[in-house]
């Protein structure tokens, strides 16, 4: 009895120390609050700033949610982030209809799970060398960690967000909150570049 009584507590803690916490942001943005028909993709900070990605629960015939730690860097999620929404675009027989992909928040207005639904954007990590030049009617903004400024403008801009990809996701999530909050609609660039240092 005494043997059996170990292996259990030694079998509980072993469960309790493989049990790991998603942080996802805490932002004051408007999204979608019901989608009916996902599955949910993990993405778990480790302490040396590296990703770990559970993705064992995704089924591609539904709508995808991205659970992703706040402190985790964009250079860190993109590449896995652009990986599997690739692998959800593909063609499969068991995928008869278009399905969504959103990120994860907290809409600290209400303090409701949300969802931002990223389908249009197009993730670019590049080296600032190969950031195209930009021309006619666009505005580029740049964001870091410590500036976000959004130009006011009265002719119809374009506005090209370029993030700094050292940034974590909860500063990219707060500069999207700041960029749907200031700005009209579709005038923010559905590409957004990512400037790998």
């Amino acid at each position: 009895m005494k043997n059996i009584l170990v292996l259990l507590i030694i079998i509980l803690s072993l469960w309790s120390c493989s049990k790991r916490d998603v942080q996802v942001p805490k932002v004051g943005m408007q999204g979608e609050e019901k989608v009916q028909n996902n599955s949910a993709i993990w993405m778990f900070y480790n302490e040396d700033g590296t990703v770990d990605v559970n993705e064992k629960n995704r089924i591609s015939s539904t709508h995808w949610f991205f659970n992703i730690d706040k402190k985790l860097s964009l250079k860190t999620i993109l590449p896995e982030v652009n990986r599997l929404l690739i692998r959800h675009n593909e063609k499969s027989p068991h995928n008869t209809k278009k399905m969504n992909n959103y990120f994860t928040y907290v809409n600290s207005i209400n303090n409701q799970l949300s969802f931002y639904r990223i389908d249009s954007i197009n993730f670019k990590l590049i080296a600032k060398k190969d950031l195209p030049k930009i021309s006619g009617d666009t505005i580029l903004v740049n964001v870091n960690s410590s500036t976000l400024k959004i130009p006011v403008t009265e002719k119809k801009a374009i506005i090209q967000a370029v993030f700094d990809s050292d940034i974590n996701f909860h500063t990219y999530l707060e500069a999207k909150a700041l960029f749907s909050k200031t700005l009209k609609n579709n005038q923010l660039s559905k590409v957004e570049y990512f400037i790998n240092k």
